[in-house]
């Protein structure tokens, strides 16, 4: 067990800050969330540049989860709430803490979008950035986190691939029709998925924290990313049911446009070079234990 640190949170209500902050809690450290509602410790309004100081003085650490969500057609205003609901509330929290005395942990959430989303070749935390709108999001997203670390705080940004839960994300998009009998592959099913079990990130966030060897990008995915294909096989073959009723590609480029070329058909096989080096303690690091565990819940 580490030391008590305090740490604000934002996104604490979310899909991965809600069992974050339990985790935290369980650990012994004390929680502060910062809302743009009235549930947080906190309120903040980043568009307005709102932020009261008293919310960072004192802290040990950020976690830095909220931003407007990237699953809905991205029309030039959605894609400008999925930029600036990031990257202002990112430097807002910066300049607040560059004014303040103390130098927190910052560990910001980001996305394997960065490495764009087609690569023929598997990526880690030193490849280059990719193209797309995803990977100048994560570009800029991490970037304003840039004068924290110059002014000296450990910063740590996050890298996520597909989450695993049945409570969100694109695993509770999917399940409906595979627990009807009609789901299956995507395209020929050759793109590479990058995945991880909501149990595990929820983890890796703590690990992020409590070991200060950690900073820079982190590619927060199980150690074997998988073909859609296979991905789409083992979750019919969890739910016990049939997986023979393929969704063609250009039924989701009709569907989706832009945003469903950047995640639903991205073919990204990321490696989490990092995890392995620090041995990371998986607890799902295969699919279908993860997915066994997260239809569970």
């Amino acid at each position: 067990m580490s030391e008590q640190k305090t740490i604000l949170v934002t996104g604490a209500t979310g899909l991965i800050g809600r069992p974050l902050c339990q985790l935290l809690e369980d650990r012994g450290h004390c929680v502060r969330t910062l809302s743009r509602g009235q549930r947080g410790d906190f309120q903040w309004d980043p568009g307005k540049g709102e932020l009261p100081e008293a919310a960072v003085r004192g802290i040990d650490a950020v976690i830095h989860l909220a931003g407007e969500s990237v699953a809905q057609r991205w029309t030039s205003e959605a894609k400008q709430r999925i930029l600036s609901s990031r990257v202002q509330s990112t430097e807002l929290l910066a300049r607040r803490i560059l004014e303040s005395e103390s130098r927190p942990v910052f560990i910001t959430a980001s996305g394997i979008n960065y490495y764009g989303y087609n690569r023929n070749e598997p990526v880690d935390e030193n490849s280059r950035q990719g193209n797309g709108f995803l990977a100048q999001v994560c570009e800029q997203w991490e970037g304003a986190v840039k004068p924290l670390e110059e002014a000296g705080s450990r910063c740590v940004y996050v890298r996520t691939g597909v989450v695993l839960s049945s409570a969100g994300g694109a695993l509770a998009k999917m399940l409906p029709p595979f627990k009807a009998g009609a789901g299956g592959r995507i395209g020929d099913g050759k793109q590479a998925m990058s995945w991880i079990s909501l149990h595990d990130l929820v983890r890796l966030y703590v690990t992020c924290l409590e070991d200060a060897k950690i900073c820079g990008p982190i590619n927060a995915v199980a150690p074997e990313p998988v073909s859609n294909r296979k991905f789409a096989e083992t979750l019919g073959k969890v739910l016990g049911r049939p997986t023979f009723i393929p969704t063609p590609a250009f039924a989701i480029r009709t569907l989706f446009g832009e945003m469903g070329k950047e995640t639903v058909l991205s073919n990204l096989a990321v490696q989490p070079k990092k995890l392995n080096e620090i041995k990371f303690d998986w607890s799902y690091p295969d699919l279908e234990a993860a997915l066994s565990h997260t239809l569970k819940e």
